[in-house]
């Protein structure tokens, strides 16, 4: 049975079939790039850290969900000590997506910086597609959660919904969900294929091209991570209509294109018919919105220089991004299997 950070006693054994997500950033040192969320953000780290637990490793640590809970992270903030005990080889750093999230990881003895995760989305992928018609008022990218708020967006003349589930709800649940939307108005649609009553996988392209059919992003939920998303609709060079939120989703967003209304139907509708009206050249806002993502990839880029510099490394500073896209950054695999490919490449 795989293992997590124990409330009390001694760590669980653990025979290396837990899937998780990492990227290595660099093999000497060994710096790896993994996400965190859940009640125990810590936990799938100290199922990595036991299986690397004799050697030197630094974690990046990327927050899929806000860490703006003091109580959460007051725990995390002794897990921390625990896992220090047990694998002082080891350096944990949290890519924090908002300031505020830096100042809490800080403030329980984290090593925290601010540097949000939408800078991984790809805008080799997610552009401007210029011949692509306009089809709908507005596109939402929102998985089949009750989180999401679906409903806020259903005084939207055509709309478009990208929906896909991760379990959150049980198969029947998830079913009946995807039905309401089909049944709301036939000037709504679902992009994805519907297999035996679910929502079929879409690629990135695919998923690129909806967005171009559309004249506004949508962002519904009110607590989540930095919402990949957005960051992909702005890339796409749609303006955005969101509701005020928690997770960080907002630091790329710009005031001449990005509105911030409040959570019901009317005042979504409102914002994305004014939008709409607006027909901002899509060039114009992935353009700004690119110049924030070079700055701050820059200001991480040096970062992660200095760090391998510290850690003994004579290579030379990242002169370029060294991150893939979001479809390719993370693999997941079991952490037998990360293992065995992290011990080959030092070999």
């Amino acid at each position: 049975m795989p293992f997590f950070l124990p409330m009390r006693g001694p760590l669980r054994d653990l025979d290396g079939s837990m899937v998780v997500s990492i990227y290595a950033l660099s093999r000497d040192p060994l710096i790896l790039y993994t996400t965190i969320g859940g009640g125990r953000p810590l936990a799938t780290v100290a199922a990595i850290g036991r299986r690397l637990a004799d050697q030197p490793a630094t974690f990046l640590l990327m927050p899929n969900w806000t860490l703006e809970r003091p109580a959460a992270v007051d725990r995390m903030g002794r897990d921390l000590a625990w896992y220090r005990e047990r694998f002082p080889l080891h350096e944990l750093i949290f890519l924090c997506n908002t300031e505020e999230e830096r100042r809490l990881v800080t403030a329980v003895g984290g090593t925290a910086i601010f540097s949000n995760h939408n800078l991984m989305v790809s805008e080799d992928v997610f552009r401007p597609l210029p011949d692509e018609p306009i089809l709908f008022d507005a596109v939402y990218n929102g998985r089949i959660s009750r989180s999401k708020r679906h409903y806020l967006a259903l005084d939207i003349e055509r709309l478009v919904h990208i929906a896909f589930s991760i379990g959150e709800l049980p198969p029947d649940g998830a079913r009946a969900f995807v039905r309401r939307l089909q049944a709301q108005s036939p000037l709504h649609s679902i992009a994805n294929p519907i297999v035996d009553g679910m929502t079929a996988h879409l690629t990135a392209p695919e998923i690129n091209r909806v967005y171009n059919q559309a004249a506004v992003g949508l962002c519904l939920s009110a607590v989540e991570g930095a919402m990949y998303s957005s960051m992909e609709y702005l890339l796409a060079g749609l303006p955005i209509v969101s509701t005020p939120s928690l997770g960080g989703r907002d630091v790329f967003f710009d005031p001449d294109y990005c509105m911030i209304v409040e959570p019901e139907p009317a005042a979504i509708r409102r914002a994305v018919e004014r939008l709409r009206d607006r027909a901002i050249p899509r060039e114009e806002i992935r353009g700004r919105t690119l110049e924030r993502v070079r700055t701050g990839r820059l200001e991480l880029m040096a970062y992660l220089s200095a760090l391998k510099r510290r850690l003994g490394s004579s290579d030379p500073p990242f002169s370029q991004w060294p991150f893939p896209g979001t479809g390719a950054l993370l693999r997941r695999a079991t952490l037998r299997e990360h293992a065995r490919e992290i011990a080959q490449a030092d070999s």
